[in-house]
């Protein structure tokens, strides 16, 4: 029977991959891991639950939250732009107090304050402070777009959010993520894409 909605969840992840990782390579390994048969069925299955589930920015930020009220071990949070407004309020999270009170680990990826990367260097640079801060490790990375969230390695979020600058109180932009639960699928991507990944964690 057809499945329109599986389709469209495929199809919608593929694109959203092409256009932030640089595509094909990503298209070819969502492919290969779909079509390798019974071995991968189970993973199969699972990718398509878990690609139902799509975001706009306030419902985005509610699961945030949650995946952070049960965070393990560490949490990426790959953002390339930062607001003031946002990073104070993920700064003041009680899920993110908490998680660092244990002795969790939370890296955020950003540009750097440069004019070059950014239209605001020194309110870039002050959300900078304010990360680091309250405990959080930044990492600097110049000239990306790619907009991501990795939790414990078996979340991902994936697409066009930027998880730190974000607002939603004046109007909830035409914006998306994608959230899978799936480590073979956070190890794909970590392998293809963020070859940095450890580093950044260490």
């Amino acid at each position: 029977m057809f499945n329109f909605k599986e389709l469209r969840a495929k199809n919608f992840l593929i694109n959203v991959v092409r256009y932030f990782c640089g595509g094909i390579v990503f298209r070819d390994i969502v492919r290969k891991r779909l079509e390798r048969g019974p071995i991968l069925r189970r993973l199969r299955e699972e990718f398509f639950k878990a690609a139902t589930q799509i975001f706009d920015p306030d419902e985005f930020l509610v699961a945030f939250r949650k995946d952070l009220e049960n965070l393990n071990s560490h949490a990426l949070v790959i953002s390339p732009f930062l607001n003031r407004i946002a990073v104070e309020k993920f700064c003041n999270l009680k899920e993110v107090s908490d998680a660092l009170k244990k002795g969790k680990k939370i890296v955020v990826v950003t540009r750097p304050a440069d004019p070059k990367e950014v239209d605001d260097p020194k309110e870039h640079e002050t959300c900078i402070n304010m990360l680091e801060n309250c405990g959080i490790k930044v990492i600097p990375k110049p000239r990306f777009h790619f907009k991501a969230v990795i939790i414990d390695d078996s979340i991902i979020y994936i697409g066009s959010i930027n998880p730190l600058q974000i607002i939603t109180v004046r109007y909830i932009p035409a914006d998306y993520m994608l959230r899978f639960v799936s480590e073979a699928l956070v190890d794909e991507i970590i392998e293809k894409f963020i070859p940095e990944y450890q580093e950044w964690l260490k």
